[in-house]
């Protein structure tokens, strides 16, 4: 793999999981970080790469195309690393995707097999298999898969979920797991709830927050490239209004390497607009009910015990109204949670979004 210059290599962490999984007693991590906080660039690019260099195989796998059936994403994982991806209709999970599964009785069709829809036991033993075949080796085989709170959105998931947990299972002393996740709800839903078939399978961690080092980092391939020095400071203060955010700081470099004459303001104002616009903000806010919108409000602002009277008094007086009760408020964050807007991330009700709290807290939810 070309070297990047931009990448910041988290190889201690790397280091520290994999030690974790192949020399200690774990089977399996549960990985949260936020979108776009660098998960999958860490599984691919330090973590891969670390456990490749100690002999192990790695097989990386992405749920994030929540419209594919994850059983076809899994698959093409398997068979891809397994050296028969090429072919048979498997390249690039192309929309009609179809191939013969060895001892079926008909070729699996992909295109007519929804993601709600429950696999046939044909392809679940077929996953079993490459998943023995993919455990033969001198070393474990590490199984990266990425944003697996996907498996847990829709009913018809839970057989192909079971079937991989007793897959894994089998084979606890061969093949170790990191399903990586942003959302903790989802992973929970997957982990932690007491009939889910991962229930306590899986030690949770977290992606450990960017800093300084990777301002200066990024700051120093900023350099090498323009000829260019930038003030640290400056940057490092830009990063954290970013809400720690790697890719959008990556975002905020690229601009103001393709004109010297940005200013650091200038370009942070410019970017915080693109994100409202491709995230959505307004068609978010303007899709809540007025009682959401002050609920979320309230918690942009940092309120806390979302039940309390302070608090619902504040979402009174953001409605012009007497405070809403217990019932309301909690009806209001449940839709905020099942719209991905409202989160528990430390336990306490918080916007999933940082710079979607920023942007309501400095008065962009106050259009309509």
């Amino acid at each position: 793999m070309a070297s990047d210059a931009w990448h910041f290599p988290r190889r201690d962490f790397a280091a520290r999981v994999l030690r974790l999984l192949t020399d200690g007693p774990a089977q399996a991590f549960t990985l949260f970080g936020a979108r776009r906080t660098g998960k999958t660039e860490f599984l691919l690019k330090d973590l891969a790469v670390a456990a490749e260099a100690r002999g192990h195989r790695v097989i990386y796998a992405s749920f994030w195309q929540a419209s594919l059936a994850p059983a076809a994403v899994l698959l093409h994982a398997l068979e891809t690393a397994l050296g028969k991806g090429r072919g048979r209709g498997l390249r690039g999970l192309a929309p009609k995707l179809s191939f013969a599964v060895p001892g079926a009785k008909a070729e699996v069709n992909f295109a007519a097999l929804g993601a709600a829809e429950k696999p046939p036991d044909d392809l679940l033993l077929h996953l079993d298999d490459l998943l023995e075949r993919a455990s033969r080796g001198r070393k474990p085989t590490l199984l990266l898969l990425d944003e697996a709170q996907e498996l847990a959105l829709a009913d018809g998931n839970k057989p192909l979920v079971a079937a991989l947990r007793t897959s894994l299972d089998k084979r606890a002393d061969r093949l170790k797991t990191v399903f990586t996740g942003s959302s903790r709800d989802g992973l929970a839903a997957m982990f932690s709830v007491r009939q889910a078939p991962f229930f306590h399978f899986a030690t949770a961690i977290d992606l450990p927050r960017l800093g300084a080092p990777f301002v200066e980092h990024l700051l120093g391939a900023f350099q090498s490239a323009s000829g260019r020095q930038l003030d640290a400071d400056e940057l490092l203060a830009a990063f954290e209004r970013l809400h720690a955010n790697p890719y959008f700081f990556r975002v905020l470099l690229e601009a103001l390497l393709r004109d010297p004459a940005l200013t650091v303001a200038d370009a942070m104002a410019s970017l915080r607009e693109r994100i409202a616009e491709e995230l959505g903000y307004v068609e978010t806010w303007l899709g809540l009910t007025p009682l959401q919108r002050a609920v979320a409000g309230a918690l942009a602002a940092n309120g806390q015990r979302p039940f309390s009277q302070p608090f619902r008094e504040r979402v009174g007086t953001a409605l012009r109204e007497e405070p809403p009760s217990a019932a309301q408020v909690q009806a209001a964050l449940r839709r905020l949670r099942r719209l991905g807007v409202a989160d528990t991330p430390l336990g306490e009700w918080a916007l999933a979004d940082p710079e979607f709290a920023a942007w309501i807290r400095e008065g962009g939810g106050l259009a309509e």
